[in-house]
């Protein structure tokens, strides 16, 4: 995925569609999705400055699908990353991004 130009490998990818009626009858796009992916403590303040911004610009190239997301839903583990020994260790993010537009 990309959230506001920053590529992030992700743990697990759902998305919940939406049908709509247009020129293409049944035509499916998507309503929102919700993504794993791990922080680690070199890339932390990064990572929670684009999500503090709550409106994103979302890719996922490999769906083909391009939209302003906002955050519905986020949560964490409680891995402390400050007190991380060293750049392996890792929290485990969720985040919900409901399409609001192009």
């Amino acid at each position: 995925i990309v959230l506001n130009n920053k590529e992030i490998a992700l743990n697990d990818y759902q998305e919940k569609p939406i049908h709509t009626e247009s020129e293409t009858k049944g035509s499916v796009d998507v309503e929102e999705i919700t993504v794993k992916f791990d922080v680690t403590k070199d890339v932390y303040s990064e990572t929670a400055g684009i999500l503090y911004e709550r409106v994103l610009d979302v890719e996922v190239p490999e769906r083909n699908l391009k939209f302003k997301g906002e955050i519905i839903n986020f949560y964490s583990c409680i891995v402390n990353l400050y007190e991380a020994e060293d750049e392996t260790t890792a929290d485990e993010y969720t985040v919900t991004l409901k399409n609001i537009g192009r």
